[in-house]
């Protein structure tokens, strides 16, 4: 998911599936493995509920419309408005999503 530099926006969940965190970054995984501790530079916010999954991706390509992007998708509160509106801005812009089990 970093062969090329682009930018990704991503939909976690948290252990207890109630919690959810919104990001944008470059490497998915390895930032998947920040917010779950195995690695230093996670967000404050996900230091609990761990263990972190990743829900869905999606790339954006670059960082001012991934950012941008982020920040639209973190006005939904609760894991199925997030995911809805992750999937539904994505689509908006033509961005293909990807949803995990």
């Amino acid at each position: 998911m970093n062969e090329n530099n682009n930018w990704y926006c991503y939909l976690l969940v948290g252990f207890s599936e109630k919690n959810t965190y919104i990001g944008a970054t470059t490497d998915v995984n390895r930032r998947l493995r920040q917010h779950n501790g195995e690695l230093c530079g996670g967000a404050k916010r996900t230091r609990s509920n761990r263990p972190w999954r990743l829900l869905a991706y999606v790339e954006v390509g670059d960082k001012i419309p991934a950012l941008q992007l982020e920040w639209h998708m973190k006005r939904a509160r609760g894991l199925k408005n997030r995911l809805k509106r992750f999937v539904e801005l994505s689509e908006d812009r033509g961005l293909i999503v990807k949803i995990l089990n």
